[in-house]
């Protein structure tokens, strides 16, 4: 659910529109969200040197990447239609970026950064 999101969010820059990529600008234009902290991730099984690269670029600071879940998560509690009309085949994902949120939240207040990775079976 959060890398299909991710992922979408990402395509924005590419042009993506999908109902995620359309929810990812509008949170970027209507909620202010900078959503780069959740476009910052690799895919944890490295199989060449860009995908290592990539993989040890994916670090980030912990706290910009848990107020980022935060405020995607509030957003579509807030009650903004147009938001929760582009998300509604996705009704997990504020409970997904909750989650993520703790962790972050968790490795800032340990001071640490943090790596968003993912693997497809």
């Amino acid at each position: 659910m959060l890398l299909f999101f991710m992922s979408w969010a990402y395509s924005v820059r590419l042009g993506g529109t999908h109902e995620l990529a359309r929810a990812a600008l509008h949170l970027q234009r209507r909620h202010k969200v900078d959503l780069r902290p959740l476009t910052t991730y690799a895919d944890r099984d490295v199989e060449d040197e860009d995908d290592r690269h990539q993989l040890d670029h994916a670090w980030q600071d912990a706290a910009p990447l848990a107020t980022v879940c935060a405020a995607v998560a509030a957003a579509l509690r807030s009650g903004d239609a147009e938001l929760l009309e582009l998300v509604e085949q996705h009704d997990a994902l504020a409970a997904r970026l909750d989650e993520l949120a703790a962790m972050a939240r968790w490795g800032a207040e340990q001071g640490t950064r943090v790596r968003l990775t993912f693997r497809l079976d």
